[in-house]
């Protein structure tokens, strides 16, 4: 009985520290390609996303936002964001919203890329 539950717990700290390091792998991987090195990992269909967030300025309304980028999935409280944007399910838009105008673009796409600009 000793030697099954030594295992199991064993097996447990295994798993649990496999994951633990899969998650930091992945968020290493995605913050480590930002900026430029971010748009180098997008594909053809994300990037030509890029280009239609390249349209938001920070003088527009977020319905003209809406208009550009279609509607979010959800619109909080001083934040828009659109998840699974760029086709993926790895993949969220979000877009910080200050007195009712566009400031800040983020766009993360899980264990590949962090795409950030100030508007």
């Amino acid at each position: 009985m000793k030697t099954k539950q030594a295992l199991s717990i064993a097996l447990i700290v295994v798993a649990v520290a496999s994951g633990v390091a899969a998650l930091g792998y992945v968020t290493w991987n995605m913050m480590k390609h930002t900026g430029v090195h971010a748009v180098e990992q997008m594909n053809a269909q994300e990037r030509e996303l890029l280009k239609r967030v390249a349209l938001v300025r920070s003088t527009m309304s977020m319905e003209q936002v809406y208009g550009i980028l279609g509607e979010p999935t959800s619109d909080l409280f001083q934040l828009a964001k659109w998840d699974g944007f760029g086709g993926s399910e790895l993949s969220q838009l979000r877009i910080y919203i200050v007195d009712g105008h566009p400031r800040k673009v983020r766009w993360a796409k899980l264990g590949y890329f962090f795409y950030d600009k100030d508007l």
